[in-house]
């Protein structure tokens, strides 16, 4: 009996432990089912199904802008594609469909100004038209464009069996690329189709190119903002010797004032404006010089525009400073703007870039004014630093711009941006003298006419 007693007592001391354990298990087993359980209940729960979508508070007729109080946002089961998911994103959007009370706005039946809109303006800007166009001529280039691609139009005609090529349009932007061939007419060729964004008043000329000659397209580097005055160019006179070779326009030497000009078209561009880009090394007695013709009491050395005075003449001063080494044409350039078409000069990539954008203007009254805006992004030790200015020109004539050093770590900078250049006690500046070019009395009109 002893012996049975004491093995009772040692199945016992060895149960507690077991029991222990068994309970430790179940709270946790219990636990995770809960867990999960409460997960899925959770998850299913009517707070957390379907989708947030923008219903009419009462009936809206169309062409009403959506204010505040016509609309709320509601919940349904499952998904409603294209509809808004906030209200205040529907606001400001003016409906192109009535819609009854309780009902959802749809954002391919109203109209944004907001390009973010799916449907609300198409994703263009106010301004802004998508065309498409037949490519011919250009497969190599097709399967190398993509969506945010730049590119040059050019229309090839043959009349009378001589073959003309003409630039119409410089930097414009790639919407879309459809590789597959689509026979424009009868008596064309299959062609890709690419749709392009332009301005509104460049459809037409795009439109008919299209319909009456053979498109190319030059792809263009996406840093490339570079536009001016293209002539149209016959197959006779690519086998004819010219005046003036291309790669003048990229040493560091200015061409004749009227190089770029002798052959444009005022009627072509709205208030068109030549602009004549000169960027300069000078020692600071050049800078003395330059200072001293500039209009206006002296400024602080920010980066700013500054005008010269109508009476300065600005070329012998050059050549005075020039022949005493005082000063350095480090590059030249001949650009042209013209209002609602803005021109850059753009020199070096991120994170060391000069960029001085032109971009003429009309006031109430039709009286024409020049905006400049250079910016200037500088690498220091880790770090990249930005400088801006914006300023109006109401005269245009020659201007400065200048401030663009400030430092001696700006001026380590130089030989990255224009290198094969000594910069030792040099300052850099740019020099732009504007022109507005005045269109003949029959362009004039034919212009007026246009712009109707």
């Amino acid at each position: 009996m002893a012996v049975n007693g004491e093995r009772n007592k040692r199945m016992k001391r060895n149960i507690v432990p077991l029991l222990g354990i068994a309970f430790v298990v179940a709270i946790v087993s219990t636990g995770v089912f809960y867990g999960l359980f409460a997960g899925k209940l959770k998850s299913s729960s009517p707070e957390t199904t379907g989708q947030s979508i923008v219903v009419a508070a009462r009936d809206l007729e169309r062409g009403a802008v959506v204010k505040p109080g016509d609309i709320r946002e509601s919940r349904i089961g499952g998904s409603l594609k294209g509809s808004f998911a906030h209200a205040k994103d529907a606001v400001g959007a003016t409906l192109l469909e009535a819609v009854q009370e309780n009902a959802p706005l749809l954002q391919d039946r109203v109209a944004s100004h907001d390009p973010n809109v799916n449907g609300g303006g198409n994703g263009l800007l106010t301004g802004m038209r998508a065309i498409s166009v037949h490519v011919s001529d250009s497969s190599g280039i097709i399967g190398l464009m993509h969506a945010g691609s730049r590119v040059d139009v050019q229309a090839v005609s043959d009349r009378n069996g001589t073959t003309e090529l003409r630039t119409i349009q410089q930097n414009v932007e790639v919407l879309a690329v459809s590789p597959q061939l689509e026979t424009p007419g009868a008596n064309r060729p299959p062609s890709p189709v690419v749709t392009l964004l332009a301005h509104a008043q460049d459809v037409d000329v795009i439109a008919v190119a299209d319909s009456g000659a053979r498109i190319r397209l030059a792809l263009r580097n996406p840093l490339d903002e570079g536009v001016g005055p293209r002539n149209a160019l016959a197959l006779a006179s690519v086998f004819q010797s010219h005046g003036v070779s291309s790669a003048a326009a990229h040493s560091g030497h200015a061409q004749p004032s009227n190089a770029s000009t002798a052959s444009i078209s005022p009627a072509a561009w709205d208030h068109p404006v030549n602009l004549h880009v000169q960027v300069l090394g000078v020692t600071p007695a050049a800078l003395v010089e330059l200072n001293s013709r500039l209009a206006g009491p002296p400024a602080s050395d920010a980066l700013r525009v500054a005008a010269f005075r109508a009476e300065s003449d600005l070329n012998e001063l050059l050549q005075k400073l020039q022949q005493k080494q005082e000063l350095e044409i480090v590059s030249a350039w001949h650009l042209m703007a013209g209002v609602g078409r803005p021109i850059s000069y753009r020199a070096g990539t991120s994170p060391n870039l000069i960029r001085v954008q032109f971009a003429p203007e009309t006031d109430a009254g039709g009286k024409l004014s020049l905006r400049v805006r250079p910016e200037i992004t500088l690498q220091h030790g880790d770090a990249a630093v930005t400088r801006k200015y914006a300023g109006d020109l109401p005269d245009g004539g020659s201007f400065l711009v200048k401030g663009i050093l400030q430092d001696e770590n700006d001026r380590k900078c130089l030989d990255v941006l224009f290198p094969g250049h000594s910069w030792a006690g040099r300052d850099l500046v740019i020099l732009v003298t504007s022109r507005v070019l005045r269109p003949a009395a029959g362009s004039a009109c034919a212009q007026t006419n246009r712009g109707q």
